[in-house]
């Protein structure tokens, strides 16, 4: 039986440590349809063994994008974004932006899902096109958080620990219905304490 405590830095590094020991294959992706006029709508970039997608890539998302750079130097990071605001920013990161909804020839091998719902209208949707983006081949990982956690005690939580039912709250049943469609497709899902914004 896992055990999960409350803390972040424990948190990041299980998820880093669940994400990089997978493998990668390459693929060629191919980025249209962004309204961002930094983005060349008809560039194609071969997307190698240990490029990475990151959907959301914000505080955590940067953070896994950092440790994968240490872990494989020379990758390619692309991070997917709904606005070109910090675009700028993930460029001097090393990260290529892309904007929400550009089409991709190929699917990738690692895609990691870490945008929070506070910025979605339908979020399991969004996960749901994320998981869409991965081949199969390498890994897709969703942080949701811990609260479908029926613990409200700030106690210990186990993989087994009951959940919150859907329907008693707005709040939990938008992270358990991504959850689903994230086990549904395949991929994992990492719960993290303390990630997102009450909404």
């Amino acid at each position: 039986m896992k055990r999960y405590n409350h803390n972040s830095q424990i948190s990041i590094e299980l998820l880093y440590a669940s994400f990089s020991s997978l493998v990668l294959y390459p693929i060629t992706v191919k980025f249209s349809g962004a309204t961002n006029e930094e983005l060349d709508s008809s560039s194609s970039t071969i997307v190698g063994a240990n490029d990475l997608l990151i959907v959301g890539p914000g505080v955590l998302g940067r953070l896994v994008a950092e440790k994968w750079r240490q872990e494989h130097p020379g990758c390619q990071i692309t991070g997917e974004t709904v606005t070109t605001d910090h675009h700028e920013e993930l460029i001097k990161l090393g990260i290529n932006p892309t904007l929400k909804g550009v089409q991709f020839d190929n699917k990738f091998p690692y895609v990691i899902f870490c945008a929070p719902p506070s910025r979605s209208s339908d979020y399991a949707s969004d996960v749901g096109q994320a998981a869409s983006l991965w081949n199969g081949e390498g890994s897709f990982l969703f942080t949701s958080s811990s609260a479908p956690y029926d613990r409200y005690d700030n106690g210990q939580c186990y993989e087994d620990s009951p959940v919150v039912p859907i329907g008693k709250s707005p709040r939990t049943d938008v992270l358990l219905k991504a959850e689903k469609i994230v086990i549904n497709s395949g991929g994992c899902v990492v719960r993290l304490a303390g990630l997102y914004i009450s909404f």
